[in-house]
């Protein structure tokens, strides 16, 4: 089993080759690279020990291509170019021998969706939300191809994964969000829902009155502000606000969309390997693509089950959702001090996620967790899965048609 990390590119800011050789001293065979990230604010433990690194969303390689508008005299829809760090970081990481997976986190960029609210999501009460892109919208496809097909094309770049391509929701931790009400976490879903004008027509295409589906679900969100009622499980307290057929309908259409989006964006990689965080939770909105795994697995090829927050009986549901559907398939897992407690804990996770099929464990993140932990990583499984073939392997055949 392959040993990987996610990694940003501002932790090779300094020395990218010494960061590269630590990391393939540790054992590291792969690392996920930040391509394209939401806006954060990190404390550095190894690179820079005790740095605060505050960082803008953007993308972290120049891609080196004239901008154009869309014909109505708008910009086009592009994340800005903050610094060419990730390239600076894959030509270290490949000189030392370790692979490089572009990672990108698409819908989920505060600055495009602020600044083009007609293309955020938009909630049952008409609110945009500032801090997620709607998957049904055309305009964001295509802004999610280009960014694809513009990572594909990099120096040393042999892989891509995708996060946030799919729905988002309602919660945010950003903006020192506040609330006091007691919402269920059915409300939470009900929330997420969007209703733009993309969304509305993918709801008529399949029969629903969008309309309806709007209003039941104000009314469900509304009662449960002047009223709280404790929670049930997620699915009966959402069937009960919206009814069985609208529930249904409403949670296939999601699926359809993302897995078009995934689907669109698979199309533009070039040939590249590529896998898309996912997870069996059809109501999830956190960042991974939900719906139908196997859809999904055959459109992107590869799967990522990751569970950042420490959740292991979470991760296993997932892991066994995830080798039903034929896929490649990675498990992620936090390496940081809160989640994982022990190099024995680290061990049983590696062990287990080993059985369950995953080719690769991948650990979050390179420059947060404690920096000692690294020589954790020396002592992880090496053994390969049996019969099961690695996400790369082969050496990937690349596309001569262009991405539209």
């Amino acid at each position: 089993m392959r040993t990987e990390v996610f990694a940003h590119p501002v932790s090779f800011r300094r020395a990218p080759r010494a960061e590269a050789e630590r990391l393939r001293k540790a054992g590291v065979d792969r690392v996920r690279l930040a391509y394209a990230y939401h806006g954060g604010r990190w404390l550095l433990t190894t690179s820079d020990p005790a740095a605060v690194v505050d960082f803008s969303a953007g993308r972290w390689f120049d891609p080196q291509r004239e901008e154009r508008g869309d014909g109505k005299g708008r910009p086009p829809l592009a994340l800005p170019v903050l610094g060419d760090e990730a390239t600076a970081a894959a030509d270290a990481l490949a000189a030392c021998g370790v692979g490089v997976t572009g990672w990108l986190v698409g819908l989920h960029q505060s600055h495009l969706a602020t600044a083009r609210p007609e293309l955020a999501l938009r909630n049952a009460f008409g609110h945009p939300y500032r801090h997620a892109l709607c998957p049904a919208q055309p305009d964001v496809v295509r802004y999610a191809r280009t960014l694809v097909a513009e990572t594909a094309g990099q120096p040393a770049v042999s892989g891509l994964e995708l996060e946030a391509f799919g729905y988002l929701g309602w919660q945010h931790q950003s903006a020192h969000e506040k609330s006091g009400a007691a919402l269920r976490p059915a409300d939470r879903w009900l929330l997420s829902l969007c209703f733009c004008s993309a969304c509305s027509a993918r709801f008529s295409e399949a029969g629903v009155d969008g309309e309806e589906a709007a209003a039941r679900t104000r009314a469900a969100v509304l009662g449960q502000l002047a009223d709280p009622r404790p929670a049930g499980g997620v699915a009966e307290d959402a069937v009960t606000a919206l009814g069985k057929d609208l529930h249904d309908t409403l949670l296939a259409v999601r699926a359809d969309v993302t897995t078009d989006l995934v689907r669109a964006a698979a199309e533009a990689s070039g040939g590249l390997p590529l896998s898309v965080r996912a997870t069996d939770d059809r109501y999830a909105c956190d960042g991974k693509s939900s719906g139908d795994l196997r859809a999904l697995a055959s459109a992107a090829g590869a799967l990522t089950v990751t569970n950042l927050a420490g959740d292991l009986p979470a991760l296993r549901r997932d892991l066994v959702a995830a080798g039903r559907t034929g896929g490649g398939i990675a498990a992620g897992w936090n390496l940081g001090a809160t989640q994982t407690r022990s190099e024995e804990e680290l061990m049983d996770i590696a062990h287990q996620a080993r059985a369950h099929g995953a080719s690769s464990l991948v650990l979050y993140a390179y420059d947060l967790a404690p920096a000692p932990r690294l020589e954790w990583l020396r002592r992880l499984p090496r053994e390969p899965v049996g019969g099961v073939t690695t996400l790369y392997d082969s050496p990937p055949k690349r596309q001569t048609e262009p991405a539209r």
